[in-house]
């Protein structure tokens, strides 16, 4: 039931900005951004106060619709921490410009942390994240609307894991991120 709500309420978030920002698009020169990203990660893990800490490396998928001043769209992140655990998250984000900088916000409605070397099968929960970045045109594409970028950013990440195999945990666990990104994207 809890899933049929968050995806109900993400494709309600999909569709009504889909169609606020077509009916937009022409009167305030919005544009579509399309960006993929590689992150150099470290992390923290607590639970009680005790847990490990480590590195890896995560990609960061996003698309989002942007105005002059503002934006809205969606993430996905795929974290592989070696060869026994696989993390995803995703959900909707926000961002405001002060170009070429632009501020961040987002809220993974999923958080999974799925193993291949332990008893348990996996961890669910959910997280926010914000981060700070810049966006450069590379100078290839349909003029100034459109064309290749090259991002940066600094995000901070807090997830909160609730239910180990689908049971909830007595404690939850803390998790806590900083991570460069940079990557390329396509503004159309």
């Amino acid at each position: 039931m809890v899933l049929f709500r968050i995806l109900l309420t993400v494709s309600i978030f999909v569709v009504s900005s889909t169609v606020f920002a077509a009916g937009a698009a022409k009167a305030t020169g919005s544009k579509q951004l399309l960006s993929a990203s590689v992150m150099a990660l470290s992390s923290s893990t607590k639970q009680g106060g005790e847990g490990p800490s480590g590195s890896t490396v995560l990609s960061h998928s996003e698309y989002v619709y942007a105005w002059p001043n503002f934006g809205v769209g969606m993430f996905f992140q795929y974290d592989m921490q070696g060869t026994t655990e696989k993390d995803s998250t995703y959900g909707p984000k926000v961002e405001t410009y002060l170009d070429p900088f632009y501020l961040e916000l987002g809220y993974a409605i999923s958080a999974k942390r799925a193993y291949t070397d332990r008893t348990i099968a996996d961890q669910t929960g959910d997280g926010i994240y914000y981060g700070l970045g810049a966006r450069f045109s590379l100078g290839a594409g349909k003029g100034p609307s459109g064309g290749w970028f090259f991002q940066a950013s600094y995000k901070f990440r807090t997830l909160t894991i609730k239910k180990q195999d689908n049971i909830a945990i007595d404690e939850p666990i803390q998790q806590t991120d900083g991570y460069p990104l940079i990557g390329l994207g396509l503004q159309f």
